[in-house]
């Protein structure tokens, strides 16, 4: 449903590693020299040096003879050299600079290799939105479609209800609600409330006077109200699905668009929201995630029912507010299993008939692989899976790498 288009990401490599920096281990299989090939991403040269390739600007070392040492290309040479007994990759450049007068012509940056491939994150780049409460509650909204069609597409009439301060001649984006991203109190009252799970479920515009909307409002403030003060929302998920541009504005609540474009027909509730200016910095190298909290988790994964790997999209339940910032590097792994001993204890066992916890075992988290941030929200941030020992699953556990 996504657009494609062709950007080129230029690669911000590390300066001089620092002496405090951390410590790396090289790749047990590491060649000393290595040729920058087309389709290469920092990523996979990383890997091929190092055990843990996030760690690349701690034994990035700048050339003096390359003007710009934060762009490399393919045809580069990468060798690995030892400077006061630390290991450090150098980059041989391949692509002559042409002088002209005083002047040098520069080499074609658009050759630059990416960090990771930009086509595998454009679409969530460009589509997807997480939206707070305030946003949701003031968004105008898709009420009807011309001639009483139940969905609309391109040069079709939609009318919108609650758009303030349109003028004729805008053009705005239409949106499509996907999923809320929550955390809910585990068992409460039965547990302390501070325990708290993640889910995430679908949502769609909704009016709050409905019969159903008014008892599970009565539940929520008067039967319920302690556990639903603990549920935190996360986000709103949307995505971006066309373009509509006002065509009328009427005199009263409704206002009047054309599709101009769409990937996907047009329904009632879809929201109508400003133009993603789709501002994205390029320039971000991979790091260490810094933010350990025993509780992020994966919350939504992209085009997969039990399992995502490597180059797959997931969403994790920390952002910006919480210091997760572009480029941290987290790994992953599943929860802990408790299981029955049944070596020992098998289930016709009489010793274990009122004593039911002598035979449960608990088995470790187990790595599952690692994923890199590639855009936050408040709460919410959207990462790449660069690398992985088994699928990727829902609510996996999000650590330090």
């Amino acid at each position: 449903m996504f657009k494609k288009q062709h950007l080129i990401i230029a690669l911000l490599i590390g300066f001089i590693f620092s002496a405090n920096a951390q410590e790396v281990e090289l790749n047990p299989s590491h060649p000393n020299t290595y040729v920058v090939q087309k389709g290469d991403t920092l990523w996979d040269i990383s890997s091929v040096f190092l055990k843990s390739p996030w760690l690349w600007p701690e034994i990035w070392h700048a050339n003096p003879q390359i003007d710009n040492p934060h762009l490399i290309y393919p045809g580069d040479q990468i060798n690995l050299v030892y400077i006061d007994g630390r290991p450090t990759l150098t980059v041989n450049r391949s692509h002559p600079t042409v002088k002209l007068g005083p002047k040098v012509r520069d080499i074609d940056h658009n050759s630059a290799i990416q960090t990771i491939p930009l086509k595998d994150i454009e679409p969530f780049l460009k589509k997807l939105r997480i939206l707070n409460q305030d946003d949701i509650d003031a968004a105008p909204y898709v009420v009807a479609a011309e001639e009483e069609r139940f969905l609309a597409s391109t040069d079709d009439l939609i009318y919108v209800r609650n758009l303030k301060n349109a003028r004729q001649g805008d053009r705005l984006a239409i949106v499509r609600p996907t999923v809320i991203y929550r955390e809910l109190p585990i068992d409460y009252p039965w547990k302390n409330s501070d325990n708290h799970k993640i889910d995430s479920i679908e949502w769609r515009k909704s009016p709050t006077h409905t019969t159903a909307a008014v008892m599970s409002r009565f539940w929520k403030n008067y039967i319920a109200k302690a556990y639903w003060d603990n549920v935190k929302i996360l986000g709103y998920e949307v995505a971006d699905t066309g373009v509509a541009e006002v065509v009328r504005v009427g005199s009263g609540e409704i206002t009047t668009l054309e599709v101009i474009d769409v990937d996907t027909e047009v329904k009632k509730g879809d929201l109508i929201l400003p133009l993603d200016s789709f501002n994205f910095d390029p320039y971000f190298q991979p790091k260490a995630a810094e933010i350990n909290d025993d509780n992020i988790r994966i919350v939504a994964l992209n085009n997969a029912l039990f399992g995502s790997g490597r180059r797959q999209i997931v969403a994790i339940s920390n952002g910006s507010d919480q210091g997760v910032g572009v480029g941290d590097v987290f790994s992953v792994h599943s929860p802990e299993r408790v299981i029955r001993d049944e070596v020992m204890h098998p289930k016709e066992d009489l010793k274990t008939l009122f004593k039911p916890s002598k035979a449960k075992v608990t088995l470790p988290m187990e790595l599952n692989g690692h994923i890199m941030v590639f855009k936050t929200f408040e709460n919410i941030s959207y990462a790449i899976i660069t690398d992985g020992n088994r699928p990727i699953k829902l609510y996996d556990y999000v650590k330090l790498p």
